[in-house]
């Protein structure tokens, strides 16, 4: 089965995430199966809007596929970054129709970052919210840096992505990271709802408003200096201990190298 599903609904497109089974992680398949759904779907003139969503209750998107990335070589995971990782992210910054996340579960990581880039973020009350990529040895770079101090603010935003700790959705609505939270069977029911908001309005206005508010947010220019950083951190000495931790399932021994 598909690792990224589509289905449509008059005019919503829904995308789901579905691999419940490793937690929705982001894998190769699932990064180019992703861009790909977003790109089909916005170039359908009869899609309004789109719902991105996981399969499953418990995991919204994981983050990265470490398992699959133990399998790689360095060469490899480069050319992931590069040609299927970041190109995902920055597809949601091109992407003219409005996207609204249906978070029904945890979002860490990498899936953190995914439901960033989403135009209107709706979790289930078992959701959570997470940055936890300082742990590892490196940043969010796919978006995060640029997306979260404009949705709650600098000091929120350094205090998640300094401290890599996990809030629950609750405290994430709070700090207006998630615009509504509603039981996990009236998830997909409430992202309706505001779809159904949105598509009484004119689809080339709701497109042109949020090219316009990305413009402002020039969420573009952030994203090329965040990896330009990640990087760097891919090529230090902590984040290989933090990739060996993380499989040895210890502390790390950070260097500051």
């Amino acid at each position: 089965m598909s690792a990224v599903l589509i289905e449509r609904k008059e005019k919503v497109g829904i995308i789901t995430i579905n691999r419940p089974e490793a937690a929705n992680a982001l894998n190769r398949e699932v990064a180019r199966g992703l861009r790909e759904a977003l790109i089909s779907l916005d170039k359908e003139k009869g899609i309004w809007v789109i719902i991105l969503t996981g399969a499953g209750k418990k995991v919204f998107c994981s983050g990265l596929d470490l398992k699959e990335r133990k399998t790689m070589t360095e060469e490899e995971i480069e050319y992931s970054r590069r040609f299927e990782i970041f190109p995902l992210y920055f597809e949601f910054e091109n992407i003219g129709t409005p996207i609204i996340a249906a978070i029904n579960g945890a979002a860490i990581g990498g899936g953190a970052e995914i439901a960033l880039a989403c135009d209107i973020r709706v979790a289930s009350e078992n959701a959570s919210f997470g940055l936890r990529e300082v742990r590892w040895g490196i940043i969010p770079a796919g978006g995060a840096i640029q997306h979260l101090p404009i949705i709650a603010g600098m000091g929120v935003a350094k205090e998640l992505i300094l401290t890599g700790k996990v809030i629950d959705a609750r405290k994430a609505e709070d700090l207006r990271i998630y615009n509504y939270v509603v039981p996990a069977q009236q998830l997909m029911e409430k992202a309706l709802e505001i779809a159904e908001e949105l598509i009484q309005n004119s689809p080339f206005a709701l497109r042109q408003a949020k090219k316009a508010l990305n413009f402002r947010a020039a969420i573009h220019y952030g994203m090329s200096y965040d990896i330009e950083v990640s990087n760097l951190c891919y090529q230090s000495e902590d984040r290989k201990e933090g990739v060996l931790a993380f499989a040895e399932k210890r502390k790390p021994k950070w260097k500051g190298a």
